[in-house]
């Protein structure tokens, strides 16, 4: 292969590696919105609220909490939804958040795609959740055009492990309950022949 073929062929595959790849910036102005965001509703601040969203119909909006599930499409859905929503409940809500494993790929350079996994704090009481954000730069600024919640609750993570650790413990039994049918049958048979 001639050398100025595999320059190009080097070249191509580390652009596509390199534009799927967010700078510390980039992350950094991402996670600042979605902190906002929170921190706006939370407030009751309809309107820094809104600012962190990009108000088109493609707009996405899903919370999947412990009392139900809320899907709303396009911003002429989520807003009054939402700004309803604070204005029956106006009184600031004191909560805190712990947000890791965040993950970020960009699709495009005005595209990214991340999710991370969080943790509520609301009154002494935590929730966690599954989190999912695709972002878009609009003027260079980051706004949400989905937003996505998954709730986890703890107790089923739980009930999930003790699940797993009784089928393992009834396989156990269960092989266990097995030698012992087969060696009665022949202590049977032994027994009969005995006779």
């Amino acid at each position: 292969m001639k050398p100025y073929l595999i320059l190009l062929f080097v070249l191509f595959f580390t652009k596509s590696f390199a534009q799927n790849v967010t700078s510390p910036e980039e992350q950094e102005a991402i996670k600042k919105v979605i902190v906002d965001e929170a921190k706006f509703f939370y407030a009751r601040n309809a309107e820094k609220w809104a600012n962190c969203y990009r108000q088109t119909n493609q707009t996405y909006w899903a919370c999947i909490e412990k009392d139900g599930t809320v899907q709303k499409e396009g911003w002429d859905n989520i807003a009054p939804f939402v700004m309803g929503y604070i204005k029956d409940n106006p009184k600031p809500v004191k909560s805190t958040f712990k947000r890791e494993n965040y993950n970020f790929r960009k699709v495009n350079p005005t595209y990214i795609w991340t999710t991370f996994d969080q943790t509520r704090t609301t009154a002494g009481k935590k929730d966690f959740s599954k989190e999912t954000r695709i972002m878009e730069l609009i003027k260079g600024e980051w706004k949400i055009v989905n937003m996505t919640g998954f709730w986890m609750p703890n107790e089923k993570v739980t009930k999930t492990e003790t699940a797993t650790n009784t089928k393992e413990k009834k396989k156990s039994e269960s092989s266990e309950n097995e030698g012992t049918v087969k060696e009665k049958k022949e202590k049977v048979k032994e027994t009969k022949k005995n006779s």
